[in-house]
């Protein structure tokens, strides 16, 4: 049988194969995925907003005086949150240094 839906699936954080370049200049390839992560991980949290704010404003609720009102619990889990968002949006960036880092010391 499947994993249960407790437990989170890993995903892999590096791309196989070639990779094609767009652009000339380098870098602007990387600006571009990294964007891209941006925008939809920005689109995410922008549909799960509105549709909670619609469920509270059903219930009655007004989250915005709630929103500024978190536990410092609370504010580490969104601090270590704010670290994976970091890390999966630079990972092309990092992977791309990693890549010369292996190269140059297979050339030593």
């Amino acid at each position: 049988m499947g994993k249960s839906s407790a437990e989170p699936i890993k995903l892999r954080d590096t791309v196989r194969g070639k990779k094609h370049r767009f652009f000339d200049a380098q870098g602007v390839d990387e600006l571009v995925s990294i964007s891209m992560a941006l925008a939809q991980e920005l689109w995410v949290v922008k549909e799960r907003q509105v549709a909670l704010e619609q469920a509270a404003a059903k219930q009655g609720l007004v989250l915005k005086d709630a929103a500024e009102e978190l536990s410092a619990e609370q504010m580490a889990k969104l601090d270590a949150e704010r670290a994976a968002f970091i890390d999966r949006i630079f990972f092309v960036l990092r992977e791309q240094a990693e890549n010369l880092e292996s190269n140059d010391q297979s050339e030593s």
